[in-house]
C-alpha cells in the first residue's frame, strides 16, 4: 500500500550501522537544506548509539531500529515508510554542501521523464585530505556519453546512461534524488545484493527513466581503508556474477545489451577473484576461479595464473614478490 501524501517534497533515506562518530555530520548537512525534508534513519542492528544519536537530532528525524539486514534492507525498510514524491539517500559517513537538494528538486520537478538527479562527489580520506575532487568528467563510461546543458553545470543525459551503468557505476547513493515512483515501478533494492545493491537498482531503473547530472561536487564522503580490501574486493565480484545471473534470468528488466555484457564480463570477474584470492594466500580458491574462468573464455593471462597457482609455496612467494618489484602484471579484460 502506498504510504500517504507527505507535506514535504522529500524523504532522506539514510541507513545506519555503528555509525556514531559521522552520522550527526550527516543529518545536520541535510537539516541545513532549503527545502522542506524529513529524514527517514533506519539503525540496521548497530552495536552503538547510532539511534539515540540520530534522534537527538530533532523532530524531522525519525528512527527505525531493525534487525540487522545489510544497507539494501535498511534502504527498503525506509521507502517503505516514505511518503514524499521525491527521495533523496544520504550514507552515514557523508556529508552533503548546502543547496544540493534544491537545484536537484527543481530540476526534476520540471522534467516528468527524469527519474534520478545525481551529482559528483569529493572523496575525503579519514583525515579530511582530498583524496579526489570529483570524479565523473574522469570516468570513461560517462565521459562518453552526448550531454545535453541544461545550465548551471547540469546536464540531461541520453537514455545510453542505463547501459553506461552496466559497465560501471559512477553513481553514489548520496549524490541521488530520485522519483519514488520510478522506486516503486522497479521494485526499490534487492536484498540479496549487500554492496552492489545500488547499481543493481539504477541499471533497472534508469532503463526506464532519463537522468541528469550535475557535474558539481555537493556531496562529500570519507573513504575508509577497509573499502580497499581483498575480501571486500572478492565479494564485489561475486555479486557481480550474481547480477550477471539475473539479468540472464530476466532480461527485459535492465537496459539493452546487458545479457551478453555479463556473459563477457563473467569470466574477468572469475580471473580477478582468482587474483584476489592469490593475493591473500588463498591458492586453492585461486585454481577454482581460474580453472573456471578459463572453462569461460581462454587467456593466455588466466592459463598462466592458473600455472602459477600449482607451483609450491615457497616457490610461490618470492615469485610474486618479483613480478611485483618488477612492475609486471597478468591482466584480462573484457572483450
Amino acid at each position: 500500500m502506498t504510504p500517504p501524501h507527505s507535506t514535504t517534497p522529500v524523504d532522506v533515506v539514510l541507513p545506519a550501522y555503528n555509525g556514531a562518530a559521522m552520522i550527526r555530520a550527516a543529518i545536520e548537512s541535510a537539516l541545513r537544506q532549503d527545502v522542506p525534508l524529513r529524514i527517514i534513519v533506519v539503525d540496521d542492528g548497530s552495536r552503538d548509539d547510532s539511534a539515540a544519536i540520530a534522534r537527538s537530532c530533532g523532530e524531522r528525524v525519525e528512527v527505525i531500529v531493525q534487525e540487522n539486514r545489510g544497507v539494501s534492507g535498511a534502504r527498503n525498510t525506509a521507502l517503505r515508510a516514505a511518503r514524499a514524491p521525491y527521495v533523496a539517500f544520504l550514507d552515514q559517513d557523508d556529508v552533503w554542501k548546502p543547496g544540493k537538494i534544491r537545484r536537484q528538486l527543481d530540476l526534476i520537478e520540471h522534467r516528468p521523464d527524469v527519474g534520478m538527479v545525481f551529482t559528483d562527489m569529493t572523496i575525503l580520506d579519514p583525515d579530511g585530505a582530498v583524496h579526489e575532487d570529483g570524479f565523473l568528467a574522469a570516468t570513461s563510461q560517462y565521459a562518453a556519453l552526448e550531454r545535453e546543458a541544461l545550465g548551471d553545470h547540469a546536464f540531461l543525459l541520453p537514455p545510453e546512461l542505463a547501459e553506461a551503468v552496466v559497465r560501471f557505476n559512477f553513481v553514489s547513493p548520496s549524490t541521488t534524488l530520485v522519483r519514488r515512483e520510478a522506486l516503486e515501478q522497479v521494485g526499490a533494492f534487492d536484498e540479496q545484493f549487500r554492496l552492489c545493491d545500488d547499481a543493481e537498482c539504477w541499471m533497472r531503473l534508469l532503463s526506464r527513466w532519463r537522468g541528469i547530472a550535475i557535474e558539481e561536487c555537493l556531496v562529500l564522503s570519507y573513504r575508509w581503508g577497509g573499502n580497499a580490501s581483498l575480501v571486500r574486493a572478492r565479494a564485489l565480484m561475486e555479486e557481480r556474477i550474481r547480477i550477471g545471473d539475473k539479468v540472464r534470468a530476466s532480461p527485459a528488466s535492465y537496459p539493452p545489451g546487458s545479457v551478453d555484457y555479463f556473459r563477457r564480463a563473467r569470466p574477468v570477474a572469475l580471473y580477478r577473484m582468482g587474483m584476489a584470492a592469490l593475493r591473500g594466500g588463498d591458492a586453492t580458491g585461486a585454481r577454482a576461479h581460474f580453472a573456471e574462468s578459463l572453462r569461460e573464455r581462454f587467456a593466455p593471462a588466466t592459463l598462466a595464473a592458473l600455472a602459477f597457482t600449482m607451483l609450491p609455496a615457497a616457490l610461490r612467494r618470492p615469485l610474486l614478490r618479483a613480478k611485483r618489484a618488477a612492475g609486471l602484471r597478468w591482466s584480462l579484460r573484457i572483450e
